[in-house]
């Protein structure tokens, strides 16, 4: 004889399905997301402004091709601060590697890690001997990165 569920006891196990999957969803972290906006500067002229969206923690890369069939890539990195840190409440470590294309080779330029809220600007920069203050016009290289969090740029 099969066995008979009252609609009490269906009730029930429906409400405990229910509160098993809200507890699975609570579970799920979504990491948030920033949008970098880059301008970037090699050898004094404006080679692009790329935007790229990044996922907090999760690595992304850009690259751009310039009109003389050379290319730089930059791979980005969003991490909050951990809690020891003191950090200002919204601020995030941006890491930022680059790499120029010569030869089809990539070749390392330079990495640095940026500590800004988000909104705010900064820069990165290569330049030669003698150079005292970089800027866009007299670096080899010269980024401008901003970081929004996405609730932020919409």
């Amino acid at each position: 004889m099969p066995l008979k569920i009252s609609q009490i006891s269906q009730a029930w196990l429906v409400l405990l399905l229910l509160t098993f999957a809200a507890c699975a969803l609570a579970e799920t972290e979504i990491e948030p997301q920033y949008l970098v906006k880059t301008k970037v500067w090699m050898d004094g002229e404006l080679r692009g402004e790329p935007e790229l969206l990044v996922e907090a923690d999760k690595e992304a890369t850009v690259t751009l091709e310039f009109n003389q069939g050379g290319a730089w890539r930059m791979d980005v990195l969003v991490e909050a601060p951990g809690e020891f840190e003191n950090a200002m409440e919204g601020a995030i470590w941006l890491k930022l590697a680059i790499a120029e294309e010569v030869d089809g080779e990539w070749e390392f330029l330079t990495d640095t890690m940026l500590g800004m809220p988000p909104g705010q600007t900064g820069s990165i920069s290569v330049v030669g001997e003698g150079v005292e203050s970089a800027t866009p016009e007299n670096a080899n290289l010269f980024v401008e990165v901003t970081v929004e969090a996405m609730a932020d740029a919409e």
